[in-house]
């Protein structure tokens, strides 16, 4: 009769050593974290359903739809509360910006545009067509797809919410816009806004309309970071003028959209994060006051109409911004220099403290700005204990507030370990986690990198045109920090890795694709977005909404003594697992000879909370066990599994 060894291996993910030298230890797992030193299944996730609030500007009434997903690619979710207590949500996409109040759910995407006159500048399409043309040489369209939106507030026939040209009639609502030309662009209207085209052109090509006012509405942002090429891309002096660049030669990076989202009291401060667009201002009373139609507007034109100030010393670009605390500066990382209409991304500004409108450096304020001297861009920024850390795509910095008159000091604090996109930086209790392109890093008062074992698996199998996807987010309940990562070849978020601070443990998987995450604040639980638009209600329940959740673990192969002499015979397997819902879980087990020979495998079998043993017979020099789930309403912890097992020759 054997006697009985331990199947339970330590805590944490080891997979860039082979089976056989992880030996009883963890290589390979999906939605399973570490809990006290024990492997669990993850919790699981439900849709966040809300009530898309639509208003028809030409009926004057707002439309409610049940829905759970968002337009375009959510890249960023932000909690907030107002004065009041009220609980708000934002959801920043790359076609849209949503806002989140008692269920209902509101599209402020900001105006970039100050309403624009437009005389005598719709012209129709050809004779028996629906084509309506907008000219307007002031203001072009993006060139995006899907089409950027403008609103039609004001036209030039009935009530000023209609117009007829050619045998077309043209409503006020918002549009979809095709880019044509650097000054024109075809419209779709966009359902439940009032807006429409009916009838067709009689005489085609006819322009006419009269007065109409529009309004532009922030350009929709790449889903997917790419190179462009063509004429002027690439570094200077590295081709002939006149000569397009090639997909040989280096070109100009284009980034997804990446919202860049901070609070100034109970208001909204943001701004895309590509460089090309200035910062947006979300006027929470103003929504309070007209939430169906309200819409964000530029800083400027927040300054300029709503405070009667000056906005004119605002910067034009911005990269990134947040707001210094507790000294409340608005700092942008990248920025036009003051004087110039050139985008620079490695320079700092900040405005005068407490003010949104003073930008300009003087003796009686303490605006400024601070050009970095490494790297090529800023990639993100964090807060600290009393500093705001700025990262960029080869180093890190420290911003500390230190008052007049320099009002900031700025010190490197390390020249290697800049982060990989603008998403990959977590905060715990002042402490900063982030991705590099070969590591990962914490700062606490110091850089340090993190051991970590799973590192190849993960930076050997990184998509590099994709890696400013790269988002992290932190389940503090679990003291866990999560990357979700692009793969080799995959162009979307399809893998993650967890690290858990406290232990300093890693778990790996690949089955919870997430572009946005926010953890247990305001609300209850961590609430996340995947690549289909879908907003989750994460560590609810125990399933994939309704579904099951497949999560094993699986450990190396492990010999039965010191040094792999003799062959053994396992004959029994006593397991110990807890239960928070269901009772089954399901284990296998694999036996061989040599690290490169043929694998027997016993199982799966279902084992439940009742099972006292299960009997098998497997022989061999080194075993492998896996543990899965794969019902629904399962959810389990392992603790300390053992087998029946004896020596059995050395053949």
């Amino acid at each position: 009769m054997g006697s009985l060894v331990n199947l339970t291996a330590p805590a944490g993910i080891v997979s860039d050593i082979t089976d056989y030298q992880a030996q009883l230890r963890y290589t390979d797992a999906d939605l399973v974290r570490f809990n006290s030193g024990s492997p669990e299944k993850i919790g699981g996730w439900v849709y966040r359903e809300g009530n898309l609030v639509q208003y028809d500007y030409v009926s004057d009434g707002a439309t409610e739809t049940t829905i759970n997903t968002v337009p375009g690619i959510c890249r960023k979710i932000f909690q907030h509360k107002d004065l009041e207590g009220n609980k708000y949500l934002f959801y920043f996409t790359t076609t849209h910006v949503y806002l989140e109040l008692g269920g209902l759910r509101y599209d402020i995407t900001p105006f970039r545009t100050d309403p624009v006159t437009l005389t005598n500048k719709i012209t129709t399409g050809a004779a028996g067509s629906t084509t309506v043309i907008i000219t307007d040489s002031g203001n072009t369209i993006a060139q995006t797809d899907p089409q950027s939106r403008i609103q039609i507030t004001t036209l030039s026939g009935t009530d000023s919410e209609q117009v007829v040209v050619d045998g077309i009639t043209l409503t006020v609502g918002e549009y979809l816009c095709k880019f044509i030309s650097a000054t024109t662009y075809s419209l779709t209207p966009v359902s439940g806004t009032g807006a429409s085209i009916s009838g067709t052109a009689s005489s085609g090509s006819t322009t006419g309309g009269g007065a109409m006012v529009i309004r532009y509405v922030v350009s929709n942002g790449s889903e997917d970071g790419a190179t462009s090429f063509g004429w002027g891309s690439g570094l200077w002096s590295n081709s002939t003028w006149g000569t397009p660049r090639t997909s040989g030669t280096a070109g100009t990076q284009i980034s997804p959209r990446v919202w860049s989202v901070d609070a100034f009291g109970e208001d909204i401060i943001c701004a895309p994060a590509e460089g090309t667009d200035t910062a947006y201002y979300i006027d929470i009373s103003a929504f309070k006051t007209a939430k169906e139609t309200f819409k964000g507007t530029t800083l400027k034109y927040y300054i300029t109409n709503t405070l009667s100030g000056d906005g004119t010393q605002v910067p034009i670009f911005c990269g990134k911004l947040m707001v210094s605390t507790p000294d409340r500066h608005i700092v942008f990382f990248g920025a036009n220099a003051f004087g110039s209409a050139t985008f620079d991304p490695l320079l700092v500004r900040f405005s005068s403290q407490e003010d949104l409108a003073t930008w300009t450096p003087a003796i009686e304020n303490s605006a400024g700005d601070q050009r970095l001297g490494t790297g090529t861009k800023i990639q993100t920024a964090s807060k600290g204990r009393g500093q705001l850390l700025i990262h960029t795509n080869v180093d890190v910095y420290s911003m500390q507030f230190v008052g007049p008159p320099f009002t900031f000091s700025f010190q490197q604090v390390s020249d290697t370990a800049g982060s990989i996109s603008e998403n990959c930086v977590s905060m715990v209790e002042g402490a900063a986690y982030w991705m590099t392109q070969n590591n990962f890093y914490v700062y606490d008062g110091s850089v340090q990198s993190l051991e970590c074992p799973v590192s190849e698996t993960i930076f050997d199998n990184l998509s590099k045109s994709q890696i400013e996807k790269v988002m992290s987010g932190t389940n503090t309940k679990f003291n866990e920090i999560w990357w979700f990562y692009p793969s080799l070849n995959s162009e979307t978020i399809d893998k993650y890795v967890i690290y858990n601070y406290l232990d300093r443990t890693w778990s790996i998987g690949s089955s919870l694709q997430r572009t946005a995450w926010n953890d247990y604040n305001i609300f209850a639980v961590p609430l996340a977005a995947d690549t289909d638009g879908y907003i989750y209600e994460q560590e609810t329940g125990y399933n994939n909404v309704t579904t099951a959740m497949t999560a094993f673990i699986e450990t190396g192969f492990f010999n039965g003594d010191e040094v792999g002499n003799n062959m053994f015979f396992m004959d029994k397997i006593i397991p110990d697992t807890k239960f928070e819902s269901g009772t089954d879980i399901k284990f296998q087990l694999k036996s061989k000879r040599y690290p490169n020979g043929t694998e027997t495998t016993k199982g799966p079998f279902t084992l439940t909370s009742s099972t006292n043993k299960l009997n098998l017979r497997a022989r061999g020099r080194s075993f492998q066990t896996k543990y899965f789930s794969d019902t629904v309403d399962t959810q389990w912890r392992l603790g300390t599994w053992r087998a029946q097992a004896q020596a059995d020759g050395t053949r």
